[in-house]
């Protein structure tokens, strides 16, 4: 079965295809349907056995961070269990992509029922720039343990650090062995110039014909 499939419903992502589908939705919520198809990519949608769909829901992420927004449900369909089977898409899409942290102003019941919690005014500044604030109340739903996050942050810096150690080791090999050959290079020049001054020595006139006298 598919993982994110509950309850008849199955969640994938939004399709070309389903532009038309979902504007209709949109205007059915009473939602801006005209701008639909340059957000398409965000959302997350559910069908039915008969390939309808059912609800959707849209996710902004931006690094590790992201926005819930836009819900619409069909009229006359279970939302719960719509927004159920979104959920754990969401959850699955988020966690891919390295999202710690889901932020939304949706305020049906189901949201706080599944993990998000209000969030203090002052807090609300955390989120990031693009996610359009309005002066509604803002819930948070972290994904990822603190400790968990704060160990792979340690990771990371740990094999960045390793990294830099690595490039740095590399480089000063390089200069070792361009200082290695800069002195055999020195070496062989001083070698070439003594012994031209023996062969001068050596060799009576030799001198006057170098310099072409």
């Amino acid at each position: 079965m598919d993982p994110t499939s509950l309850s008849g419903l199955s969640a994938r992502r939004a399709a070309v295809e389903d532009l038309a589908a979902l504007q209709a939705l949109w205007m059915e919520n009473g939602l801006p349907w005209e701008a639909l198809g340059e957000y398409l990519n965000e959302f997350q949608v559910t069908v039915d056995d008969s390939g309808l769909i059912t609800g959707a829901i849209g996710l902004l992420i931006e690094g590790g961070q992201a926005l819930l927004h836009t819900e619409a449900v069909r009229p006359g369909t279970d939302a719960d269990v719509s927004r159920a089977a979104l959920w754990r898409r969401v959850q699955i899409v988020a966690r891919n992509q390295g999202v710690e942290r889901i932020w939304t102003q949706e305020d049906a019941d189901y949201w706080r029922a599944s993990g998000f919690s209000p969030v203090p005014p002052p807090l609300v500044e955390r989120a990031p720039a693009s996610f359009l604030k309005s002066a509604d109340a803002w819930l948070a739903c972290d994904l990822m343990d603190p400790e968990r996050a704060k160990a792979m942050i340690n990771e990371q810096l740990a094999i960045m650090e390793a990294q830099r150690l690595q490039a740095a080791e590399e480089f000063q090999r390089k200069v070792r062995i361009f200082r290695i050959a800069a002195i055999l290079l020195a070496f062989g020049v001083l070698v070439l110039c003594v012994w031209l001054l023996y062969r001068v020595v050596q060799t009576p006139g030799m001198l006057k014909r170098l310099l072409g006298s």
